[in-house]
């Protein structure tokens, strides 16, 4: 049986740093999509769509509004600026849609609370693109 959540998002701008075509601070809109996979067993239900809902919405506020930076430029970024900037640092060489996908999995997952089950998800950077990570 599976459950899913769908249509979470949050803005964020980053740098993916593999390729000077591509090496520009720019935003995206992304959205995640979360599905929940286990046996449903006797309870009739899966899991409470508000709960898994409320982990998703919970995991996308703290990435809204913050510059995805690899964890290894966390230290050489300087902005002087008149406006709030958050880094959220990113576990990957470049803060890519799959690095990002990875460790959104991993927060959902401990937000869930259960080690049950399979978690998959998808983030999308835009309407045609989109990276997609399961356990």
């Amino acid at each position: 049986m599976k459950v899913r959540v769908m249509d979470v998002y949050f803005e964020a701008a980053h740098y993916t740093g593999f390729s000077d075509e591509y090496n520009y601070l720019h935003g995206h809109t992304y959205k995640i999509d979360v599905e929940y996979e286990a046996e449903l067993g006797g309870g009739d239900y899966l899991m409470d769509f508000e709960a898994i809902n409320s982990v998703v919405q919970g995991v996308a506020r703290r990435w809204n509004y913050k510059l995805l930076v690899p964890e290894g430029d966390v230290g050489r970024i300087e902005i002087r600026a008149p406006f709030k900037v958050e880094i959220k640092p990113v576990r990957g060489r470049y803060a890519t849609a799959e690095v990002i996908c990875r460790q959104l999995l991993e927060e959902v997952r401990g937000g869930i609370g259960r080690s049950d089950g399979r978690l998959s998800l998808t983030v999308w950077e835009g309407p045609r693109y989109a990276a997609q990570c399961s356990e």
